[in-house]
């Protein structure tokens, strides 16, 4: 009796088995690929805001600590500092005219557009809002003014977001 041979290979029905599993794993696949790719853009969106806040406490603390602090810092404003109530720019001051860090404090509790040190809008930002609040700070905890310390808080607001990126710290009078 003549030995038949048995060809190796698939069968249609094998093969198309093969094809429905093989795209059910690609759907799988690409899913979890394509969910990753629209969150790969909030690391982007909070580097720039951290560099625009970082930037912009820079040039806050670069000012002097009151007005009335002549040039260097030294002497310390003592008495002729400004008190509580004249926080803010004096008179007609735009932000390119600024002088102290209290000057910034006009945008605390009400965000406005992110502008750079000329008042213009960086390209990029067009969707970000800022907020800047500068107060003398209570360093004895015992609800006591301390006149030789402002509180400098940045607050940048990101698109998408619902909390905003915080920067603190601290111009000292001396």
């Amino acid at each position: 009796m003549p030995h038949r041979r048995r060809n190796k290979g698939f069968t249609l029905i094998e093969l198309v088995v093969g094809i429905v599993v093989i795209a059910i794993a690609l759907t799988l696949l690409s899913n979890v690929f394509f969910n990753s790719a629209s969150r790969s853009v909030e690391p982007m969106l909070q580097i720039r805001a951290a560099e625009f806040g970082q930037a912009l406490m820079d040039e806050i603390l670069s000012k002097k600590f009151d007005h009335m602090t002549p040039e260097g810092g030294v002497p310390a404003c003592n008495l002729n500092c400004t008190d509580e109530g004249d926080l803010g720019p004096e008179g007609t001051e735009t932000r390119p005219d600024y002088n102290d860090v209290d000057d910034y404090t006009i945008s605390c509790g009400a965000p406005i557009a992110v502008t750079d040190a000329l008042g213009n809008q960086p390209v990029g930002f067009e969707r970000y809002t800022m907020e800047v609040c500068v107060n003398y700070d209570n360093f004895d905890g015992n609800g006591v003014e301390n006149a030789n310390a402002k509180l400098i808080r940045v607050f940048i607001n990101r698109p998408g977001f619902t909390s905003p990126m915080v920067f603190s710290a601290y111009k000292g009078n001396y």
